[in-house]
């Protein structure tokens, strides 16, 4: 049989064991009952698998992010390090920026190295390619940060909807009711989510929003944000505050206030959504995502799978906090 069509899966399925199981054996573990052991063998012996290649695959976890340059993945990233080192592993970081054949040539190029696992920020609309890699790979994929429409999949998020809500209704407890939304892509489940929660305290406390004026799309990008600010401040809109969905959008809503003079929070109040590193040099008032908690957790739960210590598929959700700095003011 061709080696190509092997995989730790289909050994497994043949075993009747788990991926896991195939995997100890593979490496050497002897904890794994002989009987079984010698079975996993026989079907490898058999079936021509390329234990060349699956010998590569010992305590390295591939990252693969969207945009290294982001300050919150920078934030998971050292999450994921630092819990991987402290339990003997290393990571490959890869980014796409949001380009799927780039995607698939790391993909291909990282499963021919051999690796123990993957932890993988999803693109945008990239359900039905993710659905194909699940088949093909020989290592557990917890996905990170953003949903992927598939059932069954290992994922590790925060509450982006609650941590939302409660910015929101924090920016409504200090009287303001004319809020602007700058939104992130709309097509990916952290932004959905996020303005989700941000209706949803507007709607309980009674507060109309009109989309078609209020809600700015700046794509989670610093120049976007910078110029849908300054259309803003030219236009006749009347608003007190503004909600930003990352931080990195403040950013460019901030440069844009100065240069014409708009003081923040004298004259509006912002708040923004990740707590990225830089945030609080600005003193900006936004919502923590666990960033560096949701790093730690996918390398535990990588961890928690290959030792077969957890038998269903993980869901972990964290809860997010606002940290208030002073970019916000009660009108």
């Amino acid at each position: 049989m061709n080696d190509k069509k092997i995989t730790l899966n289909y050994i497994a399925k043949k075993a009747n064991v788990s991926v896991a199981t195939v995997s100890r054996v593979l490496n050497g573990n002897s904890s794994v009952d002989e009987k079984i052991q010698n079975k996993i063998k026989k079907i490898i012996k058999t079936d021509g698998y390329n234990l060349k290649k699956t010998s590569k695959a010992k305590q390295i976890i591939s990252v693969i992010i969207p945009d290294i340059t982001n300050p919150f993945f920078a934030n998971i990233i050292e999450g994921i390090e630092n819990t991987a080192n402290l339990y003997g592993y290393h990571i490959i970081l890869s980014q796409f920026k949001e380009n799927k054949d780039i995607l698939n040539k790391y993909f291909k190029d990282i499963t021919n190295i051999g690796v123990s696992g993957y932890i993988i920020v999803p693109s945008i609309g990239s359900t039905e390619y993710f659905n194909d890699i699940l088949k093909k790979s020989n290592a557990p994929i917890v996905f990170l940060d953003r949903k992927v429409d598939i059932e069954n999949i290992n994922y590790v998020g925060s509450d982006n909807e609650i941590g939302a809500y409660n910015a929101a209704k924090y920016l409504i407890d200090l009287g303001h009711k004319n809020i602007i939304y700058m939104a992130g892509p709309e097509d990916i489940s952290t932004e959905k989510e996020r303005f989700n929660g941000f209706m949803k305290a507007l709607n309980d406390n009674n507060i109309d929003f009109d989309c078609s004026k209020y809600k700015k799309i700046a794509n989670f990008n610093f120049d976007e944000s910078y110029m849908q600010m300054k259309e803003i401040l030219k236009s006749k809109l009347q608003y007190t505050a503004i909600f930003s969905a990352c931080d990195v959008m403040c950013f460019g809503i901030k440069k844009a206030a100065e240069e014409f003079n708009i003081s923040i929070p004298n004259d509006i109040s912002l708040i923004g959504y990740d707590n990225i590193p830089f945030s609080s040099i600005i003193g900006l008032t936004t919502v923590s995502s666990q960033a560096y908690e949701m790093g730690k957790n996918a390398v535990l739960s990588i961890l928690n799978i290959i030792s077969e210590r957890i038998n269903d598929n993980v869901n972990i959700i964290l809860q997010p906090n606002i940290v208030i700095r002073n970019s916000c003011k009660k009108i």
